[in-house]
C-alpha cells in the first residue's frame, strides 16, 4: 500500500515543532553566567548533584546550580560577557541561579546586591525571596532574608516588589521603591512602607559600583596591552612637553573635560547611566 505524503498542515505542524525546539535549545545555551570574583569559602552545587565543588574565577554557573558562601567569604557572577549585569552574594548565603525564562535568582537567605547597567527590554531581572518577588531592569539594589522577612533596599534607579501568597503564588500589586529608599516584607504580607535607606549603605553601595568598574577597566586594560601596538616617536614629543604644567588631581579626584571632579561619585553615575 502506498504511503500518503502527509498534508500542508501537518508539514506546517513539524515545521513549527522543529523552529520551538531548536530556539529552546538556544535559549537554553544563553543562560549561562560567569564566576568574576571569589572571597574566601563559596561552593557551587551543579544541577542534579549533592556534592558541591569550590567556585573559581572564570567559572561557568549554569541555570539549577545552587551557590552557597561561607562566613566572610563572597562571589560576584556575571550575567553578560561584558559584565554589564552583575550580582554579589554576601556572606552565609544560599541562592539558586533559577535563569528558566522567570526567575533569575532565588534567594533563600542571606544577601546580595545588583548592579544592572543593560538589561534589555523585555527581559526583567526577577529575584524570588521567601518573602517577596522583587522585579528591575536597568538599576542597583539590594535584597536580604532570613527566610521569614526580607529587606530590598534601593540605591539606582527603581524596582517594585510584589508580596507571596501561602500557596507561593504572587500576588498582583506591585510596590515601587525608589532610589534611596527600602521596603521590608514579612512573610505572606505585604510590602511595609517605603523608607530611606541608611546612608553608609548606600555610600558603601557606591564603593562596590567602583570596585567593580576598576575591576572591568584593568581586564581591558590588560586585553589591550596583550595586542601588538605601534606608536611613533613624533606623536609622542607634544605629550612629553605638557608634562612640566600638568597639575596632577587630588587622591579622591579626577580630571574631566577639564574640571575635578570627585572620583567616587562620577564613577559611580557614569556606571550606572546617568552620565
Amino acid at each position: 500500500m502506498k504511503m500518503e505524503r502527509p498534508g500542508i498542515l501537518v508539514r506546517v505542524l513539524a515545521l513549527s515543532v522543529l523552529v520551538w525546539f531548536a530556539g529552546a535549545v538556544f535559549s537554553h545555551a544563553a543562560e549561562t553566567a560567569k564566576v568574576i570574583s571569589v572571597t574566601g569559602d563559596v561552593k557551587i552545587v551543579p544541577k542534579g548533584r549533592n556534592i558541591g565543588v569550590d567556585c573559581v574565577m572564570d567559572m561557568n554557573a549554569n541555570a539549577g546550580d545552587w551557590v552557597k558562601t561561607g562566613p566572610k567569604s563572597s562571589v560576584r557572577i556575571a550575567f553578560d560577557e561584558a559584565g554589564d549585569n552583575v550580582i554579589k552574594i554576601e556572606e552565609n548565603s544560599l541562592v539558586i541561579l533559577r535563569m528558566d525564562g522567570y526567575f533569575k535568582i532565588q534567594l533563600l537567605s542571606g544577601e546580595m546586591y545588583a548592579i544592572l547597567e543593560d538589561v534589555k527590554s523585555g527581559d526583567n531581572f526577577k529575584v524570588l525571596t521567601p518573602s517577596v518577588v522583587t522585579e528591575a531592569m536597568s538599576s542597583g539594589w539590594g535584597v536580604k532574608s532570613d527566610g521569614t522577612q526580607t529587606n530590598v533596599v534601593v540605591f539606582d534607579n527603581k524596582v517594585f516588589v510584589c508580596g507571596l501568597n501561602k500557596d507561593g503564588t504572587q500576588k498582583e500589586e506591585k510596590f515601587w521603591i525608589n532610589e534611596g529608599y527600602q521596603r521590608h516584607t514579612v512573610n505572606f504580607e505585604d510590602p511595609g512602607e517605603a523608607e530611606k535607606a541608611p546612608e553608609h549603605l548606600v555610600e558603601w553601595f557606591k564603593e562596590q559600583v567602583l570596585t567593580h568598574y576598576l575591576e572591568q577597566t584593568l581586564v581591558e586594560r590588560e586585553k589591550a596591552k596583550a595586542k601588538p601596538q605601534e606608536v611613533k616617536q613624533e606623536e609622542t614629543k607634544p605629550q612629553d612637553e605638557k608634562k612640566e604644567t600638568y597639575k596632577p588631581p587630588t587622591a579622591n579626584t579626577i580630571i574631566v573635560d577639564g574640571k575635578e571632579v570627585n572620583l567616587l561619585d562620577y564613577l559611580y553615575k557614569k556606571r550606572l547611566g546617568n552620565k
